[in-house]
């Protein structure tokens, strides 16, 4: 690994300066790819999927509970060790207290494609995990 050059605090300000010009050219950039993913047009969903959970089958809508956003994060299942792919596990425990989410009028679930029920409510009761887990039927 190379090292940086060592330089005097005059030459340090100038390159960091030139940096910092780049990082906020970037913000703004990113900040309006942001707005254009915003105003992307919406598409309605036809397809009826069914999800099993807790409660027994719910539809999508059923997922909103009533409110104006849904977060779903796709869970990958580790049937030879019997959980959650230990990535997806890692980047579900990474996720903040939902207040915030809740004071947004939103609402998080995590689904797997193919992890049976029993299998989706263990993840759950670990307890970064604990959110409402779904299998999707159909």
């Amino acid at each position: 690994m190379s090292v940086p050059a060592v330089v005097s605090r005059d030459e340090w300000l100038v390159a960091w300066k030139e940096l910092l010009a780049k990082e906020k050219r970037l913000t703004r950039e990113r900040d309006a790819l942001n707005a254009d993913r915003r105003r992307l047009p919406m598409v309605e969903i036809e397809k009826e999927y069914v999800f099993d959970g807790a409660e027994g089958k719910a539809s999508l809508l059923d997922l909103f509970e009533g409110r104006r956003q849904l977060i779903i994060y796709h869970l990958m299942w580790l049937y030879d060790r019997d959980l959650a792919c230990p990535s997806c596990s890692a980047f579900v425990d990474q996720i903040g207290h939902l207040a915030h989410l809740n004071a947004t009028d939103g609402r998080k679930s995590g689904r797997s494609r193919r992890a049976a029920r029993p299998h989706s409510e263990r993840q759950r009761e670990v307890p970064a995990c604990a959110t409402t887990m779904n299998t999707t039927i159909s």
